[in-house]
């Protein structure tokens, strides 16, 4: 009987699921960006982080830390998305408008949006909303081909498709074509961090207008996409691996039945 070596064709299956798992991780969890916000007189440093939807602000500038909910808020029309503790989007929304003009809003987490425009920034400290879009659209078309990946995975683990689209070879560049997305988003958001100016002033009113000295990084929900890269570039090595073992492993004998004439039944 032909050794199929199926085995690696399941591990694929549930690397695949871990792939997937940790890329809704990265998407739904609030640490893409992570910073401490110092002050001169504070004995305690606030702390900031959020993720491509919101977040979370702690400031500790009394003895009792005030712990306050960040949102993602995106105004199309001046191509700006920016973090914000503001309870209502309409003052959020005033707030990022005002931010994307270069002007001053008032770094509060309550009560209205008050706007200084006497004396304007020189680089609105905002996050393009065309960037924003193209990075989440770039990590939703990954983790749709993991999903594909996984189920390529665990139908060539049990069923031998017909079509190379569903075979193996689909689900070998599937992986491929995952692992160049995951390499695009790490890359785009990277460069972005460094060359926007987005580590200096964190899209949110109290570092821009200088109210706070951050301490910047990228943190767990953004360094998760290496593991799923990983993930998808060890599928892509199991499967090839296996293919090289299948042609290594010699062929099944083949019995000719034309070469026996005693009236021999062979059973195969």
């Amino acid at each position: 009987m032909a050794v199929t070596r199926r085995g690696y064709i399941f591990g694929a299956f549930v690397i695949s699921v871990l792939s997937v798992l940790l890329i809704v991780v990265s998407l739904a969890s609030d640490s893409w960006v992570v910073s401490t916000l110092t002050v001169t007189g504070q004995q305690a440093a606030s702390t900031i982080r959020y993720g491509l939807f919101g977040g979370e602000l702690t400031l500790r500038e009394l003895a009792t830390p005030n712990w306050n909910q960040l949102y993602m808020t995106c105004v199309a029309d001046v191509n700006a998305c920016a973090v914000s503790c503001k309870p209502d989007r309409e003052t959020r929304t005033l707030e990022v408008r005002a931010l994307a003009n270069g002007y001053r809003p008032t770094a509060s987490c309550v009560g209205p949006t008050e706007v200084d425009t006497s004396n304007p920034m020189a680089t609105p400290p905002v996050i393009s909303f065309a960037f924003y879009v193209i990075l989440i659209t770039v990590l939703a078309l990954e983790l749709l081909l993991g999903v594909i990946a996984a189920g390529l995975a665990i139908l060539n683990a049990t069923k031998n498709p017909t079509e190379p689209v569903f075979g193996l070879p689909g689900c070998l560049w599937t992986n491929v074509a995952a692992a160049l997305l995951g390499v695009t988003v790490m890359l785009m958001f990277g460069i972005y961090w460094l060359m926007s100016g987005l580590n200096e002033h964190l899209a949110i009113s109290f570092v821009a207008l200088g109210l706070f000295e951050p301490g910047p990084g990228l943190g767990y929900s953004y360094w998760l996409l290496i593991g799923a890269c990983l993930c998808f570039i060890a599928n892509v090595a199991l499967i090839q691996t296996r293919a090289y073992l299948l042609e290594r492993d010699p062929p099944p004998p083949v019995i000719d039945v034309q070469e026996h004439s005693d009236g021999t039944i062979f059973l195969y």
